[in-house]
């Protein structure tokens, strides 16, 4: 017999915020000064986010309706791109995301933010931008799929960057 999949949005939302989460603290550190540039932080603060990106829009789409192993299918799995255009078709509306799925979403179909690929491009953006992108697609999710009313905690927050910290120190590798 085959397990059903559980078809709660909650739930892959909770993981999109927990990666935003993580890569906000990743940046965000006192310790990330101490080391001499950014690079050793790059793919994985990108990886973190792609997979964010991924889980806020499968948590939208499942909110309307569409079952958890549809959204795994292989057509969408890690397609960013195909999971936006079909959650923007639903309804969903967030500034700055198509910002994040331009940056994130052929290295995150690719598996090029977790096997690096030198012959690739790979792009920067300020993290005020890109928080902020991140802020408002928790928001308008959180909204549509009641994660912290089911948790009795108020909607809203999100992720100020702070403007000294937002842009990248790549030294040689910046692009």
């Amino acid at each position: 017999m085959k397990k059903e999949m559980p078809n709660d949005p909650t739930l892959p939302y909770g993981t999109a915020k927990g990666y935003v989460q993580s890569a906000y603290v990743l940046m965000a550190s006192p310790l990330r000064y101490q080391v001499p540039n950014d690079t050793t932080f790059y793919l994985s603060f990108h990886m973190l986010c792609g997979f964010a990106a991924e889980l806020y829009l499968k948590s939208f789409l499942m909110h309307k309706s569409f079952t958890e192993a549809q959204v795994r299918t292989k057509e969408l799995g890690h397609n960013l791109g195909k999971l936006y255009e079909l959650a923007v078709a639903h309804g969903l509306s967030a500034s700055g995301t198509d910002e994040l799925i331009k940056l994130l979403g052929e290295h995150h179909k690719n598996f090029g933010f977790r096997y690096l690929k030198p012959s690739s491009i790979y792009q920067t953006k300020n993290l005020v931008t890109v928080f902020s992108a991140f802020s408002s697609l928790d928001s308008v999710v959180d909204a549509a799929v009641g994660a912290s009313v089911s948790r009795g905690v108020k909607p809203g927050g999100g992720w100020s960057f702070p403007s000294s910290g937002a842009n990248w120190r790549l030294g040689e590798f910046a692009t």
